[in-house]
């Protein structure tokens, strides 16, 4: 799969979720200013890995504070 192909997959996740990806609103912390709850978050992280089909490792998602950390971890 390509990263464009990737990225739209993404994109679309983000959207159902209400999480706009333009401009600095992509570096939003999920809990403090996009107010997620964690439960939410973790739904989130694992609708993303279901459909890149990418599963990612416990110990880094942990580390994610802002969606575009998050889209960089999936896209490497």
């Amino acid at each position: 799969m390509g990263k464009y192909s990737q990225l739209r997959k993404i994109t679309q996740v983000f959207n159902e979720y209400g999480i706009v990806l333009t401009g600095a609103r992509k570096h939003d912390h999920f809990i403090f200013d996009l107010r997620m709850d964690k439960i939410f978050l973790n739904g989130l992280i694992f609708e993303l890995e279901y459909a890149l089909e990418k599963e990612l490792e416990d110990h880094k998602v942990i580390a994610v504070d802002a969606p575009s950390q998050l889209i960089a971890m999936l896209i490497d």
